[in-house]
């Protein structure tokens, strides 16, 4: 024994980084289209009535 560990193949590093950058990407999708949902649903709310009580 040589005491050290087996490395892993370039083939396993590839999928790995494929891996963590399709996660990376979905994350970042979902709170795109989380953040878009939620901008969506405020625009179709009415917005607040200001200056209401002072009409000329």
């Amino acid at each position: 024994m040589t005491g050290r560990a087996p490395r892993p193949g370039p083939r396993r590093l590839g999928r790995a980084g494929v891996a963590a950058v399709a996660i990376l990407a979905a994350i970042i999708l979902v709170i795109f289209l989380g953040r878009n949902l939620w901008h969506a649903a405020e625009v179709h709310n009415a917005p607040p009535e200001i200056g209401q009580d002072r009409q000329p």
